[in-house]
């Protein structure tokens, strides 16, 4: 079933607010834009944008590699599950929207805990934040997510990431999952903000983890 952002949990925006607090009193952050804006105008900092995180971890693509052999065949060829069989959602992203520069300038993250709650994981900056919020942007994905379409059934966009592949890309998954699509967010792996079937995606990405180095640290 598609998730709204009126959906989203209360326990996931908690915690990043409480965790922003704790970071911000103990040791400050670490992003530019969002040190400064903390620092001098903190009360125009607001939580916006909420959608899921999916994650593809490298050994997810490289045991559907080894599977299907994939380092011997073109990504065309590569027979391999559905995306939403395999991709393991991680919790909420919440864009962090600068009302004095009018934009979002920084994204956190709140994942699942052990004991069934939140915790805020991390906050970034950067071309996910900009690429996201251009790829909802794009008419495909306002048309999907839009509670007005004629079958009252719209779509729910994911942040989907492959770290160890550099990949991430907005995800917008329907009830109908043959309606699905992705817009990935950089040209390094398939078109920038063109919509790509989600099978296209993956094997694309499960044929590139065949080139990632046993010892590389982007094991996520």
């Amino acid at each position: 079933m598609a998730i709204s952002a009126a959906d989203f949990p209360d326990d996931a925006r908690d915690a990043v607010l409480a965790g922003m607090a704790n970071r911000a009193r103990m040791r400050g952050f670490a992003t530019p834009k969002l040190s400064f804006a903390h620092r001098n105008h903190r009360e125009d900092l607001e939580l916006c944008a909420p959608h899921r995180m999916a994650l593809l971890p490298l050994s997810t693509l490289r045991r559907l590699a080894k599977s299907d052999r994939c380092a011997a065949k073109p990504a065309a060829k590569i027979e391999l599950p559905a995306l939403g069989s395999v991709a393991t959602i991680l919790g909420w992203r919440f864009l962090i929207y600068d009302k004095t520069v009018l934009e979002p300038i920084a994204a956190a993250h709140a994942v699942f805990t052990d004991e069934g709650g939140y915790r805020l994981a991390e906050l970034n900056e950067g071309p996910y934040v900009t690429g996201f919020i251009k790829a909802l942007q794009a008419p495909s994905v306002r048309r999907a997510i839009s509670s007005d379409r004629n079958d009252h059934k719209p779509g729910e966009p994911l942040l989907l990431l492959a770290p160890a592949i550099c990949f991430a890309g907005l995800w917008v998954r329907h009830q109908d999952h043959d309606e699905d699509f992705i817009l990935p967010m950089d040209p390094n792996l398939l078109p920038a903000f063109t919509n790509v079937k989600p099978a296209e995606v993956l094997k694309a990405l499960v044929h590139a983890s065949t080139a990632v180095p046993t010892d590389s640290g982007s094991a996520g």
